[in-house]
């Protein structure tokens, strides 16, 4: 009887494929490959996902091309020592296993070959396994000349001399958007050590009609600008690549009144000797020499934004994650990412990115320890088990490092809360002194006794902090915005806080006059804004103020939970004032009828000035918490009378702070017209 070969089906190369390959990614990778082991100094790659369902992909490189008896006696063999094939004259093959061409049937059933050797005579041939029943052999026919007319590479093709090119039809990549296709470039990036190849890739990804044909070369972009420390084998070919030495991170963090600040730090490199011998470094094994390459390290920041803000070219999205041990054999990725070998359990451990070199893992004088795809080892190998000790050891010297940055910026947090905390004790027993000092039931030796019983509370416990964010409420009607809108915007000219959508905002309106769709509930407004005993409240009373519900209640809240000095109220006219609010105490009263009424003379400045110094008074107090310059208040004027005024040929106006006066006359005086009318003053 005659011997029995074995078959391989379509059923079979199909689960072959897909077993092999995990990401388009690494399939178009692998084609690639299959062009640098054919010498190519050049490769190009170009998919046309304009119809993402039927997509193109292309892969052109300029090669040794194939004769016929390469694709019969290799190309079409699954499974063959490809380094044992010297006709090529290529020393450095990358592949070893043959099975590169599977990756082509894992993006598609329908793909070409056509390739040109050095006797310029070329060759198209053709795999089209679509609808193809499982026990079926596939077959690789012979299709002529021709190339496609819609294909972006055939008019380089035709100026070749030699090479191969491979186009794949009905690729789909639906489930792709733009982020994924920035992913892909990142994982081709990955999948080669360039400067040590030789070799340049170039990408054309095609989602509209002009894209076609832009083709980029492919970079490596390691964010290493957003790392604390990296370790590498050799620091000054290091440095003279990335310029990494000198450069300077940030990390955020808040102090304990919501600010948001920045920890600064310096990038380390250093070489892998400081952490490991030279002898673990190179050596031999089973007498063939080996030696480890390349460099490992630890990111400040994993997220997105504050890495990306350390260093633009830090990628990261549900496609890609750049925090990862890359192994190369060869120059060509043999392990996506060792981190999961290394059982670094600590919180830091995933900050981790690295690329090394151990090419003794692919040695052709050595068991081939690969898996099939090409894309892990295995883990039981003496070899391996080499360098996961010593990945091991410098991996966990750079989490060390990340946590001696963490503990770092909780040193610095803490000496800065401490130092909050005392200006607010201050300013609290300050504010507390003058309160004592206003009681009128009380000698003085009782106020003094009764203040140094509550100091005393204060300093000897730790746990009791004084509210250290003040802030400035205005409670206006929304007809009524022009006098708000002049002090909000005078006050937030002067530096403070105003935005109403950030937690550190020092100053903004009353429900009635804010923007609602932004904001939370009224409830929780007054709650935390006039209830607030470290906010000061000006009520700006008017007709428009008594025929408010909002404005009213929180009239009511601030009378209910407050004294009368912790309140002021300024009014259009005296009897605008809600009887309940003022209590008989004396306010400012703008006294603005007519339209000449409006214009900013002596008194009304003096009177406004008041209320701005109050305000700025009040929240000077947050810069002294935090030790920050304070902003000046404003000189109450002597006004020169009118004899005066007219020998020294002045104005009121000319004594006043022109910044203040330019205020009013914008936001009230140039609006008075409007306001009488939509109000009905006259």
């Amino acid at each position: 009887m005659e011997n029995v070969e074995f078959e391989l089906t379509y059923a079979a190369l199909k689960m072959f494929g897909k077993q092999l390959y995990s990401n388009v990614g690494s399939a178009i990778a692998e084609l690639v490959a299959n062009g640098i082991d054919a010498g190519a100094e050049e490769v190009y790659v170009a998919i046309n996902v304009i119809d993402k369902h039927n997509a193109t992909v292309e892969i052109l490189d300029n090669g040794a091309g194939m004769t016929y008896a390469d694709i019969k006696e290799h190309y079409i063999k699954i499974g063959y020592n490809k380094r044992k094939n010297t006709s090529i004259g290529h020393n450095k093959m990358l592949g070893r296993k043959g099975i590169g061409k599977l990756a082509a049937l894992y993006l598609s059933d329908c793909f070409s070959i056509v390739t040109k050797n050095s006797q310029q005579n070329q060759m198209h041939w053709k795999l089209d396994v679509t609808g193809m029943q499982d026990e079926t052999k596939p077959i690789l026919k012979d299709v002529g000349l021709s190339v496609p007319e819609n294909l972006i590479c055939k008019a380089m093709w035709e100026k070749q001399m030699q090479g191969t090119y491979i186009f794949l039809e009905n690729v789909d990549f639906e489930r792709f958007g733009e982020k994924g296709f920035e992913a892909l470039e990142s994982r081709l990036s990955n999948f080669f050590l360039y400067d040590e190849l030789g070799v340049k890739i170039n990408i054309n990804i095609a989602t509209k009609k002009e894209e076609i044909g832009k083709f980029k070369e492919i970079k490596k972009k390691t964010a290493f600008k957003n790392m604390v420390c990296i370790y590498t084998d050799d620091i000054d070919e290091f440095n003279k690549r990335e310029k990494i030495i000198g450069n300077t991170y940030e990390l955020p963090y808040e102090n304990k009144l919501g600010d948001n600040k920045k920890f600064v730090g310096i990038t380390e490199v250093k070489a892998f000797t400081e952490i490991l011998d030279k002898d673990e470094i190179e050596g031999k094994y089973k007498n063939i020499s080996y030696k480890l390459k390349g460099w490992i390290g630890v990111h400040s920041s994993i997220d997105k934004d504050v890495a990306e803000n350390n260093d633009s070219r830090y990628l990261k999205n549900q496609f890609y994650n750049p925090n990862q041990l890359r192994v190369y054999v060869r120059n060509k990725l043999g392990m996506n990412n060792m981190l999961e070998h290394l059982g670094i359990a600590r919180a830091f451990g995933n900050y981790i990115e690295g690329e090394v070199v151990f090419d003794i893992l692919d040695d052709d004088e050595l068991e081939d320890i690969a898996t099939a795809g090409r894309q892990d080892f295995d883990s039981q190998d003496d070899r391996f088990i080499l360098l996961k000790e010593m990945m091991t050891k410098l991996g966990n010297s750079l989490v060390s490092k990340r946590q001696k940055v963490a503990d770092e910026i909780k040193k610095v947090r803490k000496e800065e809360d401490n130092y909050i905390s005392a200006n607010a004790k201050a300013i609290y027993k300050r504010e507390l002194h003058k309160e004592i000092e206003a009681l009128t039931d009380y000698n003085e030796e009782s106020k003094a006794a009764f203040e140094t019983v509550l100091v005393n509370k204060i300093e000897g416990n730790p746990k009791l902090e004084p509210k250290a964010q003040y802030t400035v409420f205005l409670s206006h009607a929304s007809k009524d915005s022009m006098i708000s809108d002049c002090i909000y915007y005078y006050l937030k000219s002067l530096g403070f806080n105003g935005d109403l959508s950030d937690k550190q905002c020092e100053i903004f309106y009353s429900s009635s006059g804010m923007d609602s769709e932004n904001l939370e509930p009224l409830s929780k407004v007054i709650r935390d804004a006039i209830i607030a005993k470290n906010n000061d409240i000006l009520f700006l009373a008017s007709k428009n103020f008594m025929n408010s519900p909002f404005c009213l209640f929180e009239g009511g809240a601030a009378w209910a939970t407050r004294a009368i000095d912790e309140y002021k109220i300024m009014a259009m006219n005296y009897n605008d004032i809600p009887t309940f609010l003022t209590n008989g105490k004396s306010e400012i009263v703008l006294g603005m009828v007519e339209e000449k009424d409006f214009e900013l003379d002596a008194k009304k400045y003096n009177d406004f000035i008041l209320v701005l110094n109050r305000l700025i008074n009040h929240l000077n107090k947050n810069r002294e918490i935090r030790g920050e310059q304070t902003v000046d208040l404003l000189s109450k004027v002597i006004f020169p009378d009118k004899v005066q005024l007219s020998r020294e040929k002045k104005a009121e106006t000319d004594y006043m702070d022109q910044t203040v006066l330019e205020y009013w006359n914008t936001y009230i005086r140039d609006n008075a017209k409007t306001y009488i009318k939509e109000n009905s003053l006259k």
